[in-house]
Parts: structure tokens; C-alpha cells; sequence
């Protein structure tokens, strides 16, 4: 049985309560899908046009030209650059529903613009809804901040989605530390019978869909989404409109004020650190996505993607990495059972799902992680 842990931290690093927005880039980048590397025909783009699968425009503006960009998760890719027009033309304006709670399930699911969400909600036969909070990353915040201020969005819009499974239940899953969360969230619960905050330990891991399901010991005909999801739900369903922007969190004991930022899709990270964080970083080390699943990456050529959730920004510490003492504390810890060893030893693949705990765990410091895809140790 996998046995999740806890985490380390340093509680000195406190993400502000308070959210900037930056919604006004001069330009964004939007991520051409492989072997398409022409420019669209149409110069001129609004707010909420589609350029290609699962992917709309966040502003409005002319396409200038194409430039090499890094996703997080480190992949190059050609972009197209969208210069802004600071006009925010859109292409229709639907008018908001004020009820979302009578839509029949045909209706409620069009309004979806994102595809993998309509197929998670057209499954039949559906028992429970569950809904995870967490946010595994130590010192990234973004699933804590929406919970807490988007508390009436994502109880309305739960209440939209049981009413299409007759006698389903919505679990929302916290941790038990999350204290203003739940005290947000509980105090809107009460009138609604079918829906239960499950509160759950400060593990690391536990917010991810397999770990989490067995925890709470769920069997089958459940759907899965994170409050993100939720609310993203909220503004197709209720506002009608595409969900454009993102929530990511830069902290870390490196930066003198942590916070949550709004931004526009396709912003360039470099951007935003010009903007709110002009602190020397030399003497620091930056982590895209987080310090135990994330991974360091040139902010310059980085752009914000729905995968982008934080930048962690954490002071060098001076590790010598040391011999492998044959410990076994790496393949003990290993959430899916796999064997670190098998591949730092003899350069074998191994299974891994990159939670980055052989690197935590080991007492050589050894940086387990970058020799699981079958690198061998020289």
C-alpha cells in the first residue's frame, strides 16, 4: 500500500493574501501544435478567437511573427507573437445566465469550450463528484487562493452539476490545515445535503487523482476535477465566457514578498519578474512548477500555459553530492513502487511519475530524478 508523507517546509514563507493582476502585455505567445508553422490567414485576431485545438486567443491584436518559446515543461516550441491592440474585440458576447442550476445536461455541457472538461462531464451513471483543493507544491497556492475567494462560484456550479446525476454527492477535499478554506466553504455547505468537505492529511501527493481517490476510498463512477476546473466551469456555464487568464503563484525564501498573480495566457515569464520581483536572483534557484515535481528552466524564453502553476524561487544552498550508501530509503519512499537505484545504477527505465522524492529522500543528495528516464550515471 503506498504510504504518503509529509513535507519539510520553511514556514517563513508566507503567500500574500493579496492578488495582482497583470492583464496588459504588450504581446503573447501562442503555442503552435506540431508540424504547423504558418502564420493564420487572418492578421487581425479577437479576444476568444480559436487558433487550433483547445486553444483561443486571449487578447486582441495582429500576428507579427513567429518566435522559439519553452512550455514548462521544458519543450521548445515555435509561437505565434499576438501584438495587442489594447481593444479587447471579441468575437460574441453571450449574455450571463442568471440560474445554471435548471440547464439540462445537453446545454450545460455545449457551453463547455474545453474539450477534455466536456468528456469528463458526458460520462453517465455518475456517483460522486470529487473535487480536490490541494495544492501539492510546497509554497504554490493557486487551488488555496481560489477556494477561498471564489467560495460562491464553485458552490453554485456544483450545484449545477449534481442536478444532472440524480443522487450524486460533490466531496471537496482540503487539507486539514487549510483552516481559512474551510471555514469559507463550510459556511455555505449547510443548506446543501449533497455536498460533504472531506478534510484530508498534509501529504504530499495526496491532491493527485489516484492518491486521492484511494484515500477518501472511492470505487467507481466518479468524475475528477480540481477547484481550477471548477470555476473554469463557472465562467463557461454561468458567464459564458472562455477562461484566459491563470492563476500562478511566485514565492519562495528567494523573493522578499511571494503572491498569487492573474495573468493573460501566453504572457512571457520574463514579463512578470520585470514587473514585481527586481530583486538580484543570482545567487538563487529557480523551480517552474514547484521544488519536488518541477524542474529549472530559463524564465526568458518561458510563457504561461494552463500547465504553468508557480515559480519557486529558492536560495542556493552549497550540497555536495556524495557516493550512493545502498540506503534504500529511495526505493522505500517511492509513491508507484518503482526502484531509483535500477536506474542510476545501470542506466535502466524506470516507471516514474516525477514526484521528485528519491532526490528528497536521499542523504547523498544525490539528484535522483534527472536518471529515471534511463540516463546511467557516469
Amino acid at each position: 500500500m503506498t504510504k504518503l508523507i509529509k513535507l519539510d517546509k520553511d514556514n517563513n514563507i508566507k503567500v500574500t493574501k493579496k492578488l495582482e493582476e497583470y492583464l496588459n502585455p504588450d504581446y503573447v505567445y501562442i503555442p503552435l501544435p506540431p508540424k504547423k508553422e504558418d502564420l493564420k490567414k487572418e492578421k487581425i485576431i479577437k479576444k476568444g478567437s480559436l487558433f487550433y485545438h483547445d486553444t483561443f486567443s486571449p487578447i486582441s491584436g495582429k500576428l507579427i511573427k513567429l518566435e522559439d518559446c519553452l512550455l514548462p515543461d521544458g519543450e521548445n516550441v515555435k509561437c505565434l507573437v499576438l501584438e495587442n491592440d489594447f481593444q479587447e474585440k471579441t468575437e460574441i458576447n453571450l449574455a450571463v445566465r442568471k440560474r445554471i442550476n435548471n440547464l439540462e445536461k445537453e446545454v450545460l455541457i455545449d457551453s463547455i469550450y474545453k474539450n477534455y472538461l466536456k468528456e469528463k462531464l458526458a460520462k453517465p451513471n455518475i456517483k460522486t463528484l470529487v473535487i480536490s483543493g490541494i495544492d501539492d507544491e510546497p509554497y504554490i497556492e493557486n487551488e488555496t487562493f481560489i477556494g477561498q475567494n471564489k467560495t460562491k462560484q464553485i458552490v453554485e456550479t456544483l450545484d449545477a452539476l449534481l442536478n444532472l446525476y440524480p443522487n450524486s454527492k460533490a466531496y471537496i477535499a482540503l487539507k486539514n490545515t487549510n483552516s481559512e478554506v474551510i471555514l469559507a466553504l463550510s459556511n455555505l455547505l449547510g443548506t446543501y445535503k449533497n455536498m460533504e468537505i472531506k478534510l484530508v492529511d498534509d501529504l504530499f501527493l495526496i491532491g493527485k487523482e489516484p492518491f486521492l481517490i484511494k484515500y477518501l476510498h472511492i470505487k467507481n463512477d466518479y468524475i475528477f476535477l480540481t477547484l481550477s476546473e471548477v470555476y473554469e466551469l463557472y465562467m463557461n456555464i454561468k458567464k459564458r465566457k472562455h477562461v484566459l487568464e491563470k492563476y500562478i503563484t511566485i514565492s519562495g525564501n528567494g523573493v522578499k514578498e511571494p503572491l498569487i498573480i492573474k495573468t493573460k495566457l501566453g504572457m512571457k515569464v520574463i514579463d512578470i519578474f520585470k514587473r514585481y520581483f527586481l530583486e538580484d536572483l543570482t545567487n538563487c534557484s529557480l523551480y517552474v512548477n514547484g521544488i519536488m515535481q518541477g524542474r529549472q528552466l530559463d524564465i526568458n524564453k518561458l510563457i504561461v500555459t494552463k500547465d504553468l502553476d508557480g515559480i519557486i524561487i529558492m536560495k542556493k544552498q552549497k550540497r555536495n553530492i556524495k557516493k550512493c550508501i545502498k540506503c534504500g530509503k529511495c526505493i522505500n519512499i517511492c509513491p508507484i513502487h518503482s526502484n531509483p537505484l535500477m536506474a542510476y545504477k545501470l542506466g535502466m527505465k524506470v516507471k516514474c511519475i516525477n514526484c521528485g522524492l528519491c532526490t528528497y529522500i536521499c542523504p547523498s543528495f544525490i539528484p535522483l530524478q534527472k536518471y529515471l528516464s534511463g540516463d546511467k550515471h557516469e
